[in-house]
């Protein structure tokens, strides 16, 4: 349950060739129609570009200029240039090109995804699948599932929540040290439906935080009633399920009303009151390196690590100014558990959500027309 700072990101910027290790069981790709054999300049495009016998990326303009065309010259390949692309990839090997090269990728195989995707048709679907059902690598995972989506919107999501569950095993099983698996976590919220609950709530056990931040971000409110069953628990994912109870509070009357019955009976500690602060004034969780982006969060308020699960995560308020509809609600969400509960803790506690509102209030009456 302790959180402490995050450190910052290691070994950030290299340039050398590594192997993607472990890879995922094959899963297959159903009855698909073969790829077309791959060109021996397709082939040749892609030692120009993925150059793992010299670990080194273009520097100079003309080094990047001549990339870039040698891109664009594999993908007019069209469906011949699949085959020599998944060739690269099956090596399980990449190049890390580095931040800010100019290139418009960080990698060989996040430019090799692209590629696929730019390519398109029934070959590019194919390739990507393929790709995606034999990767144990969270962002990479989720980066394919998120190409499958723009490729073919809504037709594999499906193997995008196995490819996640598989990778999921795999790490509960030691078998991806190191890894941070947010993404798989925002695969399963992002793609998934009811059916993810159950593996959500038993993540839970080794990914509290995790977990927690997808059921509250389910579509519709569909891991509010999950969240309140593990709040009503002994478990050690109480404060997670408090924790997003309060932060969904404003939005679904029923985490409302279970965050109140959970004060009014005493059941919420005094050493979880100061967790529940910011979030009844408007902040909100987030995964520290999201692979799926979305909403854009105001500043953080708090970034944390957790060594059980390395889990990275941070709040941030909604936005960085509520609106008076929005204060209004969380104000009166306060006043309500200031009446159902005596705790002395729960009280500071929530007089310092009440300051806390009141110092981004001006803001929003400053900026109202």
């Amino acid at each position: 349950m302790e959180k402490s700072s995050l450190a910052p990101n290691e070994g950030a910027g290299r340039t050398a060739a590594s192997r993607v290790e472990p890879a995922a069981p094959p899963r297959g790709t159903g009855n698909v129609a073969p790829l077309p054999e791959p060109t021996p300049y397709s082939r040749q495009l892609v030692g120009a570009l993925c150059r793992l016998d010299q670990p080194s990326i273009p520097q100079t303009p003309e080094q990047v200029a001549e990339w870039k065309q040698n891109f664009q010259q594999l993908i007019a390949q069209g469906p011949r240039a699949v085959g020599a692309i998944l060739e690269f990839l099956q090596k399980n090997v990449n190049l890390d090109f580095g931040l800010g090269n100019g290139l418009g990728y960080a990698s060989a195989r996040s430019a090799m995804f692209d590629a696929l995707v730019q390519i398109g048709g029934a070959e590019g679907v194919v390739g990507t699948l393929q790709v995606l059902q034999n990767t144990a690598d969270p962002r990479e995972i989720a980066a394919l599932a998120q190409n499958l989506e723009k490729l073919a919107p809504g037709e594999h999501r499906q193997e995008a929540i196995e490819a996640a569950r598989d990778a999921l095993a795999m790490a509960a099983g030691g078998k991806l040290e190191g890894a941070d698996v947010a993404p798989l976590f925002e695969v399963l919220r992002s793609y998934g439906d009811t059916s993810v609950l159950t593996d959500l709530m038993q993540a839970a056990k080794q990914w509290n935080y995790y977990s927690a931040i997808a059921l509250a971000e389910l579509p519709d409110g569909a891991g509010v009633p999950a969240l309140i069953e593990m709040a009503e628990g002994a478990s050690s994912g109480k404060l997670n399920a408090l924790e997003m109870l309060t932060q969904l509070s404003a939005q679904y009357p029923e985490a409302r009303a279970a965050l109140i019955e959970q004060a009014r009976a005493n059941k919420i500690s005094p050493n979880m009151w100061p967790y529940l602060t910011p979030l009844l004034a408007g902040d909100l969780y987030h995964y520290q390196d999201s692979a799926l982006g979305g909403a854009t969060p105001g500043r953080p308020s708090n970034t944390a690590y957790v060594v059980l699960g390395n889990q990275h995560f941070y709040t941030a308020p909604a936005a960085e100014i509520l609106t008076q509809e929005e204060i209004n609600r969380r104000m009166a969400l306060i006043e309500e558990l200031q009446t159902v509960t005596a705790d002395p803790a729960a009280l500071k506690a929530l007089d310092n959500s009440r300051e806390l509102i009141g110092w981004r209030k001006p803001q929003t009456v400053a900026v109202s027309p």
